[in-house]
């Protein structure tokens, strides 16, 4: 009588390997995609603050050009950058020093319509001159 030797694998072994692969591949997928969204986080937190940034900036040369000293309120402006519509609030306070202001900025993201953020907050200090 003949003896076979069958050398492989069993299907409970293969099936195991199955289960192996998917977990490992199941972990990977979900840290990729985790990274993604951080960097898109990062990403949006970084032009938010590029917009606060300009906007300050823009006041401040305003103020160059014409030295007057800003007046008190609320303002809200949109401006476009990075392909995303954006809302800066400005709230201007007065200071103990009458020609002094101070800004506070809160730069928000209009997705979809709707304002989502604020994803950026600076403080800045204006003279008049």
């Amino acid at each position: 009588m003949k003896r076979y030797s069958f050398r492989g694998f069993t299907l409970i072994e293969m099936l195991i390997a199955v289960v192996i692969i998917g977990t490992v591949g199941t972990a990977i997928a979900t840290a990729i995609g985790g990274v993604a969204n951080q960097t898109f986080s990062l990403e949006r937190k970084t032009v938010a603050n590029w917009v606060a940034s300009n906007h300050i900036t823009q006041i401040r040369i305003a103020q160059r050009v014409d030295a007057k000293v800003l007046p008190e309120g609320k303002i809200n402006t949109q401006v476009f950058m990075a392909q995303r519509q954006w809302e800066i609030e400005t709230i201007t306070q007065t200071t103990d020093h009458p020609w002094l202001r101070r800004l506070e900025v809160d730069v928000y993201e209009i997705a979809e319509g709707e304002r989502k953020g604020p994803y950026d907050h600076l403080t800045a200090f204006i003279g008049r001159y």
